[in-house]
């Protein structure tokens, strides 16, 4: 609020105001009579009551005014007041229903100082005005909806703090959607909550991917070349590079089986290529991870590796290149929260990728390759130990590629010299299954790793007696010698 002349520039309000203080103040101090009389003269009343309704008081110099956000305290003046003004009117405004008397209204939780000058522009109050958060009706609030719990809350400015035990991650998330609705702009709720009981679950995840790649190739490789009519020289070429300038013969870039068929007689050379190619490939990918979190929190995991990218630095006059790396393989995220009745609500973020070369890019002479990725991300609620999968994820790409020469290309039987044929067709799936599990801590004597069933040779007989019979030393199923048993040195 800006500061004003209370006389000069609300004359009618200063009259109907004055018309009403009398009976209010009158009023004010029958409640405060009859309140008790220990304190005949208290320094402030802060409202119980909507803002509308206010109370009297008298102005104790030096001491804060605390006011609740929304509520507002009456302060009568020593002195009549010309101006009264507020440092910040967004933590509190301030009503003059006459020269004497300051209606203050807090606004949002802050401090602020307020002022008001009398004549001769001298100070007739400077106090230092604290808004804070209603945290007695919160309480109340919270008592009623949460009689089992014991909470605690505390304001701040631009925050507000809220602490306790309860016993499942449900109620503490209720607690905070009760609170939330009274926070004001740009307010935070601080969940400082604590589960007596801490929930952890376990999530398995099985990832498959299964990648299927058929190529057909057939074509032919011309390279004809004569001389005809004394200086004249005519040929034909088509297909790819067969020899090289020192003329040795270039395999296909395929792995295609090739033929070779030739004549030269004098300045004529006819070769002929021929490649054939069937092929047939098959990747699959199995990634089972285990990953364990508590409810609310986030859990990663990656199997694979991580890749240099060269990067420039900023700021470097000389242009030097630092490397950063970038992480592929199988991956996951996810956050699991556990809800009433055990039910879990879990987001999960799945991804698997591979370097491709087909997507790499070359700058400067550094060949970067690309990834080619596959990601999942996703939120669903079920119970402990069942289960959902992901699929549908299909990929399938097909190229058929035909060339050859206009007109005897087309030819029947003819026509397949002087033309090639290249076909690939390539369809990847992928498939995640994920089931949640909640779990609790264990006696670690009752856990076991892989080392546990690693037994090793004890002596060399039994070492040279495991070799002979072609039996596995790292499997616990193997037989062992008894006794004493040993080479005689």
């Amino acid at each position: 609020m800006n500061p004003f002349l209370a006389r000069s520039r609300h004359p009618s309000l200063f009259r109907t105001l004055a018309s009403i203080t009398p009976a209010l103040l009158t009023a004010a101090f029958a409640t405060a009579a009859v309140a008790g009389s220990a304190s005949h003269t208290p320094s402030s009343v802060a409202l119980s009551q909507p803002a509308s309704t206010v109370a009297a008081s008298t102005d104790t110099p030096g001491t804060a005014l605390d006011i609740g956000t929304g509520k507002g305290v009456l302060l009568r003046l020593p002195a009549p007041a010309t101006a009264v003004f507020v440092a910040d009117p967004d933590i509190a405004d301030v009503h003059v229903p006459n020269p004497q008397a300051v209606f203050v209204l807090g606004k949002k939780a802050g401090t602020t100082t307020l002022y008001a000058l009398g004549a001769n522009n001298k100070t007739v109050l400077q106090r230092t005005v604290v808004v804070n958060t209603d945290v007695a009706y919160l309480h109340q609030l919270l008592a009623t909806r949460f009689p089992a719990l014991t909470l605690h809350v505390e304001g701040a400015p631009g925050s507000l703090l809220v602490s306790g035990q309860v016993p499942s991650a449900a109620d503490a998330d209720a607690v905070v959607q009760t609170l939330t609705p009274y926070l004001h702009d740009k307010e935070s709720l601080i969940n400082r909550l604590s589960v007596t009981q801490s929930l952890q679950v376990n999530l398995h995840v099985r990832i498959a991917e299964v990648d299927r790649t058929v190529t057909q190739q057939f074509g032919v490789n011309w390279s004809a070349v004569g001389g005809m009519w004394g200086n004249f020289i005519g040929g034909m070429l088509s297909g790819r590079t067969i020899q090289d300038t020192t003329g040795v013969y270039q395999l296909p870039s395929s792995n295609a089986f090739s033929t070779l068929l030739g004549f030269k007689a004098g300045k004529t050379n006819i070769q002929a290529l021929i490649d054939a190619l069937d092929q047939e490939g098959l990747i699959t990918m199995l990634a089972e991870p285990n990953l364990t979190a508590m409810s609310g929190e986030t859990a990663s995991f990656l199997a694979g590796g991580e890749f240099p990218i060269p990067v420039a630095q900023s700021g470097s006059t000389g242009g030097s290149i630092g490397v950063q790396f970038k992480p592929f393989g199988v991956s996951l995220n996810f956050t699991p929260t556990v809800l009433s009745d055990n039910r879990i609500s879990l987001k999960v973020n799945p991804e698997v990728s591979q370097l491709d070369s087909s997507a790499s890019v070359t700058t400067n002479g550094v060949t970067i390759p690309g990834l080619s990725v596959r990601r999942l991300s996703t939120t669903v609620e079920l119970g402990s130990g069942q289960s959902f999968a992901i699929g549908g994820l299909l990929t399938s790409d097909s190229t058929d590629t035909l060339s050859a020469l206009p007109g005897i290309g087309t030819l029947p039987v003819l026509g397949k010299l002087f033309s090639s044929r290249a076909y690939q067709d390539k369809k990847t799936e992928l498939v995640v299954i994920v089931t949640p599990y909640l779990v609790n801590p264990t006696d670690g004597n009752r856990l076991r790793t892989p080392l546990d069933t690693l037994i090793s040779p004890s002596s060399d007989i039994e070492y040279g007696m495991q070799r002979s019979l072609g039996l596995d030393p790292l499997s616990g199923d193997t037989p062992r010698l008894v006794g004493a048993a040993g080479f005689v040195y």
